[in-house]
């Protein structure tokens, strides 16, 4: 290491340390990653900081834990962040908030509160596809090869979602994905039990006895960028645990560190033609083979895809005619729709924990794995966090991602799903199984209701083939986070339904006979139910329009006028919905007229259980009359 290295790492260490203070953190162990960031960016990683989305370049993926000396790097390294930026860490309006956001320079993934090695193995897969998607084109076209790093304290690669994504990646062998941990907190013998473990686990596992020596850590990342077959962990052990003001302050002494949040320009200019020396020789001869190939038009297309993060589909419900006697599962119509729109693009990609029970695969595809990279569908088994994480890394590089899973398990991808509606990254979540008449162990209560409760989402519940179509064609034009929830039983196509209203989240799918008495608002399988009981109760003088509801987001983006002509407050309005009934209350009188889910369900044969929520149709109608009575 060389002096202006040591002047350098040490400044870094200083200015992260004044940013944890400014940011009311103090685990000031955080600054043991300094020597490895400093040591990643001057010798090692691909990247353009005036160009920060060059296509090539080697992805970053930081913990939350470790991004004050993250920013403090990349504002060394010429990225546009500056002092004023990094004094304000954390603060409203400084442009660097305390998790990873990916509206931040520098920052390749949005991520809060998740586990952050999953994302980067999204990140690995994708780059994998991608690069195998050139060479099918042309085998001897390098334009695509960039290496993954993830950077974790090793006590987070300890939790069960990291553990559970380190068993997936096992049989994936991401050789370009490298995850570093960095040691705050075991011994020596721990960590001889970890490097037993990960070894078993077919990684090559590399340690760092010491984080501040430089040499090593520099002969460690070359070592793992070697690799062929496998991922790499590396463990960097952190020899100084207590970090504290009299350590910062004998720093600042002995490297003459005065200037709070600011490097000295003579050093700085200096790994600066280091840093570019080195980069610029590795992107000419990256030019020089995009000249060549650029007359390819398919590998044109993908490269422009992975720089502008867009897909175009041509999805229009008007080309899709449904028979009047169809009759299907809607989740095999769901299947079919599916299957037309992931055809459109080959970076559309489908990730499910069971396909046979979603049936959300791409049939003209296989199975991805290290034997067939270019397999379009994931499959997951039990690993339903590392399909969340995944899924947002896939997201993040511009891929239209379907996540299928049986409604139950939305718990599991309720960070991730918040995740990907924060920072907006428009992945289609499809769930199944979606009735507590299920005969499954473990049916769904207020799932739906808490994907509803979150931002920036839509959340679907189509109610035949009809409403299926229509949703397709909204996902196809909308940049959104969508979610689909999907019934399984045989269902006809209604009359009344047309994909063209789906977009209004609400339309009127039974036009009262005469003067209007009521309202009755259903989704989903309960749109059907509610059309038999509006015709049955035309005998006792109630003459009742029947509204479906396929989304309540997009229902209330709908002017007042709209809103009123369909469900006037006068009339009393009956919802129907088996599931749990509080986002609904804003729509009817009182929890007297919504007919759902008021307590817990238990198994038992679909009669019993409609018996036991009386939500049998006999009931619902007997308890309309006596409403519409008072």
């Amino acid at each position: 290491m060389s002096k202006i290295d040591n002047i350098l790492i040490n400044n870094l260490k200083s200015i992260t340390y004044d940013m944890l203070n400014e940011g009311n953190i103090h685990d000031y162990k955080i600054i043991s990653c300094a020597t490895l960031f400093y040591n990643l960016y001057l010798n090692h990683l691909i990247y353009l900081s005036d160009n920060p989305n060059y296509v090539n370049r080697d992805r970053v993926i930081v913990s939350n834990k470790y991004l004050p000396a993250f920013y403090a790097t990349l504002s060394l390294f010429g990225y546009d962040i500056n002092s004023d930026n990094l004094k304000e860490y954390k603060k409203l309006n400084s442009g660097l908030n305390a998790y990873n956001d990916p509206k931040n320079i520098g920052i390749e993934i949005g991520s809060f509160n998740v586990d952050v090695v999953s994302s980067s193995v999204g990140i690995a897969i994708g780059e994998r596809y991608l690069e195998n998607l050139i060479k099918v084109e042309n085998p001897k076209c390098d334009l695509i090869n960039f290496h993954t790093y993830s950077i974790v304290d090793l006590e987070e690669l300890e939790v069960g979602s990291s553990i559970e994504t380190l068993n997936y990646i096992r049989r994936e062998e991401l050789n370009k994905l490298v995850i570093i941990a960095i040691n705050n907190t075991y011994d020596n013998k721990d960590i001889d039990i970890l490097e037993r473990k990960y070894l078993s686990l077919s990684f090559d596992v590399i340690k760092v006895k010491n984080h501040d020596n430089f040499s090593e850590i520099d002969s460690v990342i070359d070592e793992a960028k070697r690799s062929r077959n496998k991922t790499t962990i590396v463990i960097i052990n952190n020899k100084d645990k207590e970090i504290d003001s009299d350590y910062i302050n004998n720093l600042r002494i002995k490297y003459k560190i005065e200037i709070p949040y600011t490097y000295p320009k003579e050093e700085l200019k200096s790994i600066k033609d280091i840093a570019s020396k080195r980069i610029n020789k590795i992107i000419t001869k990256w030019q020089k083979n995009y000249t060549e190939y650029k007359s390819d038009l398919k590998v044109k297309e993908i490269l422009n895809f992975l720089e502008n993060k867009t897909i175009s589909f041509d999805f229009k419900s008007e080309n899709y005619r449904i028979n009047d006697n169809y009759l299907e599962e809607l989740i095999k119509g769901n299947s079919k729709m599916f299957n037309i729109f992931t055809s459109k693009s080959p970076f559309t990609l489908a990730l499910s924990s069971d396909f046979s029970k979603t049936l959300c695969e791409i049939n003209k595809s296989q199975l991805m794995s290290k034997e067939n990279p270019l397999g379009r569908n994931l499959c997951f088994s039990n690993n339903i966090m590392t399909m969340g994480g995944v899924s947002l890394g896939l997201a993040s590089l511009g891929f239209k991602v379907f996540v299928s899973t049986p409604l139950i398990l939305s718990n599991y991808l309720n960070p991730f799903i918040k995740n990907s509606t924060m920072f907006n990254y428009p992945i289609t979540y499809i769930f199944t199984q979606d009735s507590f008449l299920s005969e499954e162990a473990l049916v769904p209560y207020s799932e739906i209701n808490n994907l509803r409760l979150l931002n920036n989402i839509l959340v679907f519940r189509p109610c035949d083939i009809n409403e299926v179509i229509g949703i397709y064609e909204i996902i196809s034009n909308y940049h959104k986070v969508s979610v689909i929830i999907i019934n399984s039983e045989k269902t006809k196509k209604l009359i009344g339904t047309n994909p063209k209203y789906v977009v209004a989240g609400a339309y009127r799918v039974r036009r009262e006979r005469g003067d209007v008495n009521g309202i009755i608002l259903a989704t989903g399988s309960e749109v059907s139910l509610a059309l038999e009981i509006a015709e049955e109760l035309i005998p006792y003088g109630i003459d009742l329009r029947v509204v479906s509801m396929p989304s309540q987001e997009l229902f209330k983006v709908q002017s007042e006028r709209y809103k009123y002509s369909l469900l006037p407050k006068e009339l009393k309005t009956f919802v129907i919905e088996f599931g749990s009934i509080s986002t609904y209350l804003e729509y009817t009188q009182n929890e007297e007229y919504i007919f759902g889910l008021k307590k817990y369900s238990q198994n038992g044969t679909k009669l019993e259980l409609l018996n036991d929520h009386n939500l049998n149709k006999d009931y619902i109608l007997a308890k309309i009359v006596e409403l519409m009575k008072k």
